[in-house]
């Protein structure tokens, strides 16, 4: 059985930048400093000047950036007792204090995204709540959590149903299916946090009460629309039945055209669920016919706009 090897490598630190003239001689004196075994006493004296020092100013001694006085060599640690000693106050390298510029300029920016992106979630959120059928409320999972925290997910005070049949029981996830083996563990009610759970959001915005009609399928989107643009008439060909007519297209082999193509059915379907209505009054067609124009009710405006 193969063992695993793992390899510590240590990136070289960068060239020193100083910013003041006694670097060269500080950097002599600390080399004649280190020679031996270092003591406890020495140790706490480093530890004291980095203390009341300060990181910025032990940069500023050494030139480079200064990761702490265990992660220096001790030649380092006898520049900071030297220079406190002397008294030097150098400035910082150019180049830490650029790249200190160039993160803080990377802080802000993604501060300033991060506030537009919660200010663009909020107002999502307010249209959601506006216009949905029951208060909801944002919860956390508290059992688990990713890289972005736990995620705060839609619960409602009331069943609901989505689409054709999905149920959303109250006091759930939106995103859960009743009966699910692990539950979502659900924390209090979140005060003026929307919430992130991508799922849920999409369900908060399609939820329905029980006793609400379904929403209308792509078809009947899609006849609701040419109900609405005025062109399905029912129409009575010389001696046959009456029959409804989408007369934005021409039909084939009957009376030249003129008819339209036949939605007889799914028109009906229509008006049983009360979304549409007959003109009593017989108009002229699109397709230069005469029939009784088919309009949407008040339930089917709202029906094909929600």
């Amino acid at each position: 059985m193969s063992r695993r090897t793992t390899v510590t490598i240590l990136l070289p630190q960068p060239d020193p930048e100083p910013t003041y003239p006694e670097y060269e001689e500080l950097r002599r004196a600390a080399r004649a400093k280190d020679g031996g075994p270092i003591s406890g006493r020495t140790i706490a004296t480093m530890e004291d000047v980095v203390a009341r020092r300060g990181a910025d100013w032990c940069t500023a001694v050494l030139g480079r950036s200064f990761p702490g006085l265990g992660r220096v060599p001790s030649r380092d640690g006898w520049m900071l007792i030297l220079a406190d000693e002397r008294g030097l106050d150098p400035a910082l390298p150019d180049r830490i204090v650029q790249e200190r510029r160039a993160a803080e300029a990377l802080r802000e920016e993604r501060a300033a995204a991060a506030a537009a992106r919660r200010e663009q979630e909020n107002r999502r959120w307010a249209l959601i709540t506006a216009a949905a059928p029951a208060a909801f409320a944002v919860r956390e999972n508290t059992r688990h959590s990713g890289v972005r925290g736990p995620l705060g997910h839609v619960t409602a005070a009331v069943d609901l149903v989505s689409g054709r049949s999905r149920q959303h029981k109250a006091g759930m996830g939106l995103c859960e299916r009743p009966g699910r083996t692990n539950p979502l563990h659900l924390g209090e009610p979140l005060e003026g946090t929307p919430p992130t759970c991508v799922r849920c959001i999409e369900y908060a915005g399609q939820v329905r009460t029980l006793d609400a009609p379904a929403p209308p399928t792509p078809a009947e989107a899609a006849l609701l629309l040419l109900i609405r643009d005025g062109v399905v008439f029912t129409m009575s060909p010389g001696r046959g039945q009456p029959t409804v007519r989408d007369t934005s297209t021409r039909s084939h082999d009957v009376a030249w055209g003129q008819l339209g193509r036949k939605v007889d059915g799914a028109a009906r379907k229509l008006e049983a669920k009360g979304w549409t209505r007959i003109e009593d009054d017989w108009t002229s067609t699109p397709l230069g016919g005469t029939g009784r124009r088919w309009r949407l009710t008040d339930a089917g405006s709202a029906a094909l706009e929600g």
